[in-house]
């Protein structure tokens, strides 16, 4: 299974703040681990619920972070600073059934490993991409985030809850709880995300490239389906580098907000092996100097094999 997230805020014609992203993902068929990553999951305990499935995957990515005035040379102390995350990733998801009812659940642990600063190579790739559409050419990259390594678990259970079964129509609710622990991010974070539609896949929802997991699954019922969804949530924030600043070395910092709302939205199409989807992003502000809320929309493929 491949998976590629685009992420951007061209949609919304602003250049700022969380400005791009992207991520690609590759799992292997279910349970197909690695050795090691065998070993790692018979031995993990149960937690709680009845684990029938296993997957395993891998993943690259980068995010591009900057202030709104792109045209300012000089440092601008009250907006967010410039800033890029160049990461690899380990995924390890476990899917089964919860409680009495047997609810199906999924549990993903996410390990990412990456860097900030010019290494991340935001700078040459915000800059290719604005000389390719003939955009105004960001000026103030010297001022970014210093090189540093990070690194950080991310860890979410999700539950699917059956609202109704009038086939082909299908409506679920699906609520996740999880945390991010590491020098780059440590949050924790409660939501969940309602859709309806005709043959829903058997999976747990839409992601983003922020989400606490990166989305796999099985199939439809059928060789299509087709659905709209809407979500939200809520994230405290402990930590958040690209706010915060360097954590080893001196870096420009903003007051990041403690608490932080996504509110999305969007469809997805299924044709059996591929899936296409669009979401919407709201984001309330990330730091106390914000004055705006922002938007980005997010393009999702996944190809099943």
């Amino acid at each position: 299974m491949f998976t590629v997230l685009e992420e951007n805020d061209l949609v919304v014609h602003t250049d700022r703040h969380y400005t791009q992203g992207i991520k690609l993902a590759y799992f292997h068929h279910d349970n197909l681990f690695p050795p090691v990553a065998r070993d790692f999951y018979d031995r993990m305990p149960a937690w709680g619920f009845d684990k029938r499935v296993g997957k395993f995957g891998y993943e690259v990515g980068q995010s591009i972070y900057t202030p709104g005035d792109l045209s300012a040379t000089t440092l601008l102390p009250t907006d967010r600073p410039y800033a890029g995350w160049l990461y690899l990733g380990l995924i390890l998801h476990r899917r089964g059934v919860s409680g009495q009812a047997e609810w199906p659940t999924l549990e993903s642990f996410e390990l990412e490993l990456g860097v900030t600063g010019p290494w991340s190579l935001a700078k040459e790739a915000q800059t290719w991409v604005h000389q390719l559409r003939g955009f105004e050419m960001p000026q103030g990259w010297s001022n970014q985030l210093q090189n540093e390594p990070g690194m950080f678990l991310r860890y979410e259970r999700a539950l699917r809850w059956t609202c109704t079964a009038l086939h082909p129509l299908d409506i679920e609710f699906i609520p996740h709880a999880g945390f991010s622990l590491g020098n780059v991010e440590i949050t924790m974070r409660l939501g969940g995300q309602l859709r309806a539609g005709f043959f829903l896949p058997d999976d747990y929802g839409v992601q983003n490239i922020d989400s606490l997991v990166t989305s796999a699954g099985g199939w439809t019922s059928r060789h299509w389906g087709a659905y709209v969804f809407a979500g939200s949530e809520g994230k405290v924030v402990l930590r958040n580098t690209f706010l915060d600043g360097n954590l080893f070395s001196p870096s420009h910092s903003v007051q990041k907000e403690s608490l932080v709302g996504d509110f999305k939205a969007g469809f997805m199409f299924v044709l059996h092996r591929v899936e296409l989807g669009y979401t919407f992003v709201f984001r309330t502000p990330e730091f106390r100097q914000q004055t705006e809320s922002d938007e980005f929309g997010s393009l999702f493929l996944k190809i099943k094999f």
